[in-house]
């Protein structure tokens, strides 16, 4: 076979000039970008299939110039008379890439073809491109926001994106406020704030509120009042192309539909159609449906134990469309000797394959013959994880009012009312009680469940009494978020989010929170913002500072150790704990895990402190010795990411120096001008040594 020169692919990160994304190059099948994660490294795949009996064997970059480049050779490939359609895959690691310093907002990579003559590299010709692959977009930074408020009108969110970039909710028409639509609703990004996406036709005078987005952000669902004969609300779709579209209804005049989840494509709505059943006056029906562009709005039915009487809704659908998940109610006998069941309703599960599946209720226990009225349980489904896997809610106890009236009036036990959470291993389980200061916890619901079921937010609610032992003591109720977690339990979200964060939330009051985004990163909810205005918001849980800075203050120093010393011990089982206490891991307990995680970040190591203690000893020689050949961090002087040699002449240099909070000091030798410039150095390497943007890794 002939030679032909090897083909360089060359691709370059840039700070964007707005250039839409393009096809990918004829070259390339395709092109696969994994944005740089916590510790600022991320890969890029590329496959195709070229004509030939060898594909590319070899794949590598480096940094030019500030940019990124990544080569692809190809050996001895001839086009032209190659024998063979050779597919080829090949990933290439970069970074550490540090997306706040240099290489801020969306970076755009692009591609190049080069033909490489192998007996001099230096010699290369353009063959094709530049082509646009790709962009990386830097993890947001940690932050708290509102989401703002108009003159007439109060903002609510409702959902967010698989991301967290996108929220949606309504704009409601403010207290003592007048006008033709009471609500309207909106979409929100960082880019284009809030903006309204209006109501059905002919939904005017009325409102319209979106409920579910996406997990691209480009799908939007929702209720709006509506022009429909005989249709007071309806399901609506909306997207930026095709603006909002009416759903329908199942059945006909005098039904009305609500959307209230949507699939990650955007494809698949689920809901709920409520009506008056045919020959049952004055009493309304509702069924859980779902609609999809392929089959329209579709009737998931009843659940079979619950019989054609009772009713269902939609509340949630998996990230493929496959789940759904709502609830099932029994029907209100009108006979005397209706038998009254324990359960008065429960979470479904529903598969195109398996149908309905009732999911049950919590276990709890009654003693009946010690209780009368019997009371009836009910186990509320309000969300499912984006995996389909997981299913949150709250269950409840419901008391009979009067005995004598028939049929009977169910009124819901507030203090019963427990967060819980299914899974197929373990059924319905207790989220526990949230922990807050000398509050009661009185009741708990989960509201939503990230992508995979690890992070659940929701609502407490606490009862308040004044401090003493006085009489007649009127308790205080309050409506607390909080975020739940296996390692931590239920712990109140706004002290996560000032002490796992660092966030500034000051003169809000968090109200309630309302979605979780299916990565985990982003809370929206709805309260009081210092102006005391109702106000949605939105909160990204990102920190942007280094493991182990306790304080936020950018610095993993003496100050950030002796508040890890402060709270050794401390543990979940015996009070909440947070990464200002300690926690670095975020496994609920802070021990020597966490002491390591401080080490391998601490300033101090850069001259030779390795054990953070503010000496330089020989106790570090011993943290060094221990950690020789490791990649952990802990006495990695040079920042190289290995312990070597070099990090014991790191040591041998600042030995008996001792650190100071802004400086290092050394011992009373060998000199003044010698304690100055330690000194000097000490200050100026109080952060991570200077380094590249983007450090080479070998693929």
């Amino acid at each position: 076979m002939a030679t032909r020169p090897a083909l360089a692919l060359i691709l370059t990160a840039l700070v964007p000039l707005g250039a839409p994304a393009m096809e990918l190059p004829w070259w390339l099948d395709s092109f696969e970008l994994t944005p740089p994660g916590t510790g600022g490294v991320g890969a890029v795949t590329l496959s195709g299939t070229w004509i030939d009996t060898g594909a590319p064997d070899a794949i590598g970059h480096s940094v030019v110039d500030g940019q990124l480049h990544f080569t692809v050779s190809a050996p001895d490939l001839n086009v032209a008379t190659g024998d063979a359609l050779t597919p080829w895959t090949l990933t290439e690691e970069f970074g550490p890439l540090d997306p706040y310093a240099g290489l801020g907002g969306v970076n755009e990579i692009f591609g190049s073809i080069y033909s490489v003559d192998p007996r001099d590299r230096g010699l290369r010709e353009l063959v094709s491109g530049p082509d646009l692959l790709g962009r990386i977009h830097p993890p947001p930074r940690g932050k708290f926001e509102g989401l703002g408020t108009g003159e007439a009108y109060v903002s609510a969110a409702y959902g967010v994106s698989a991301d967290g970039r996108v929220v949606v909710g309504a704009n409601h028409l403010a207290p003592n406020a007048a006008g033709f639509i009471t609500s309207e609703a909106f979409v929100w990004t960082p880019e284009t704030g809030r903006t309204g996406i209006g109501l059905l036709p002919g939904g005017i005078p009325g409102g319209s509120t979106a409920t579910g987005v996406s997990a691209d952000g480009n799908h939007v669902v929702g209720v709006s009042t509506s022009g429909r004969d005989f249709v007071s609300h309806e399901a609506f779709r909306w997207s930026l192309g095709a603006g909002m579209q009416g759903l329908g209804t199942l059945n006909g005049p005098s039904s009305q539909s609500e959307a209230r989840a949507v699939s990650r494509n955007g494809r698949v709505t689920v809901g709920t159609d409520e009506f008056y059943p045919p020959g049952v006056p004055g009493v309304r029906n509702r069924r859980a449906f779902r609609y999809s562009e392929e089959s329209g709005l579709r009737d998931l039915g009843v659940l079979e134990a619950y019989g054609e009487g009772s009713y269902t809704e939609g509340e949630g659908v998996s990230a493929d469309g496959r789940v759904v998940v709502g609830m099932a109610y029994r029907g209100v006998s009108i006979t005397a000797d209706a038998v009254v069941h324990p359960d008065r309703a429960q979470p479904f599960r529903w598969t195109r394959e398996g149908g309905m599946q009732g999911l049950g209720n919590l276990p709890r226990f009654f003693p009946a013959a010690l209780i009368f009225p019997l009371p009836q349980q009910e186990t509320i489904a309000n969300a499912v994880s984006a995996d389909g896997a997981t299913v949150v809610g709250v269950d409840r106890v419901l008391w009979q009012s009067d005995a004598a009236v028939f049929p009977p009036d169910l009124i819901a036990d507030p203090q019963s009312e427990m967060a819980v959470l299914w899974t197929g291993a373990s059924g319905w389980i207790d989220l526990g009680q949230l922990r807050i200061g000398h509050g009661s916890n009185k009741a708990s619901r989960a509201i939503d469940v990230d992508g995979d079921g690890r992070l659940v937010i929701g609502s407490s609610t606490i009862s308040f009494l004044p401090l003493g032992n006085a009489l007649n003591a009127q308790e205080t109720l309050r409506e607390v978020p909080f975020i739940w977690d296996r390692e931590r339990g239920m712990r109140p979200l706004a002290r996560v989010l000032a002490g796992d964060y660092g966030l500034d939330f000051e003169g809000w009051d968090l109200g309630e929170a309302t979605a979780i985004s299916d990565d985990g990163t982003t809370i929206i909810g709805n309260g009081t913002n210092p102006d005391g205005v109702q106000e949605a918001w939105r909160a990204v849980l990102r920190r942007s500072t280094r493991t182990g800075d306790a304080n936020f203050d950018g610095r993993v120093d003496l100050a950030d150790r002796a508040v890890l010393d402060a709270h050794l011990g401390m543990a979940t089982e015996v009070t909440d704990v947070y990464y200002e206490d300690g926690d670095f891991d975020a496994d609920g307990a802070i021990g020597e895990a966490d002491m390591a995680l401080l080490m391998a970040n601490y300033d101090g190591r850069y001259l030779g402190d390795y054990n953070a203690d503010g000496r330089v000893d020989a106790a570090d020689y011993s943290v060094w010795r221990d950690h020789l050949g490791q990649e952990t961090g802990v006495a990695d002087g040079d920042g190289d990411g290995r312990v070597t040699e070099s990090d014991l002449v790191t040591w041998r240099g600042s030995y008996g120096a001792t650190l100071g909070e802004d400086a290092f000091f050394a011992a009373p030798e060998p000199g003044a001008l010698w304690l100055a410039a330690l000194g000097f150095l000490g200050a100026g390497r109080r952060r991570t040594p200077g380094r590249s943007p983007i450090a080479h890794h070998s693929g």
